[in-house]
């Protein structure tokens, strides 16, 4: 039986690599336990350095897969602060997808 698969949203811009890598990685390491099979955009293949737009575009590529399609959102504290992330947030809500957010223990459905 296949895991089911979460993609984790969280600020980027205006953030080190270092602690991007860290914080990204540690939601990973999370879920995995929890039994999730994760997306982190911090491994989406492109380097950090490159164009916002170019992250998002092959972010959102993955995020709306139908051949390898989520079951869920996971949402980093400060979110809100970002817009590729409300971008992540209304594309997860518009296909269905159940929304965690982190710190809290609540999956909020939007159908």
């Amino acid at each position: 039986m296949q895991k089911p698969r979460i993609y984790i949203s969280g600020p980027i811009s205006g953030h080190g690599k270092e602690e991007c890598k860290t914080r990204f990685k540690e939601a990973q390491q999370q879920l995995e336990t929890m039994g999730w099979e994760v997306f982190n955009p911090m491994e989406n293949g492109l380097p950090f350095d490159a164009d916002t737009h170019r992250h998002m575009h092959r972010d959102l590529a993955e995020l709306t897969n139908e051949s390898r399609p989520f079951s869920a959102i996971y949402m980093m504290k400060k979110w809100t602060h970002s817009a590729g992330c409300k971008l992540e947030f209304d594309t997860a809500t518009a296909i269905g997808l159940d929304v965690y957010f982190e710190g809290s223990y609540v999956i909020v459905k939007f159908s």
